[in-house]
């Protein structure tokens, strides 16, 4: 999955907040991101589809508001999956955000040091 961050929508949080929103937004999600990927594995291991189902919601959230259209629509699969007991489906899409993790943290670091 290439993660392309969307530049409207960080210019939108950019009008709202300025660059320091921009900042901290990313800042929290590159915070809370492997910790969310980990209680997501987590959940799936355990077929504890409402945790699993929390986080796929939580990162479809964080992950539009910083333009991140590739990861918040598998986010939003995982949610969907997860919320109707499970599927074959969901451990790809766990590998598929999992395998993600490196190159958002670049493409991220890169937006805020351009700001």
């Amino acid at each position: 999955m290439e993660v392309t961050p969307d530049g409207e929508a960080l210019r939108r949080l950019r009008k709202v907040g300025g660059p320091d929103l921009v900042r901290k937004m990313i800042q929290l999600f590159l915070e809370n991101l492997p910790v969310r990927m980990e209680t997501a594995l987590a959940g799936f291991r355990g077929a504890n589809w409402s945790e699993v189902e929390r986080i796929g919601h939580s990162l479809k959230s964080s992950a539009a508001y910083l333009g991140l259209r590739e990861v918040s629509e598998r986010a939003a699969a995982l949610e969907l999956l997860a919320a109707g007991g499970g599927g074959n489906d969901v451990e790809p899409l766990l590998r598929d955000l999992s395998a993600a993790v490196p190159d958002l943290q670049s493409r991220l670091l890169q937006v805020v040091q351009a700001l």
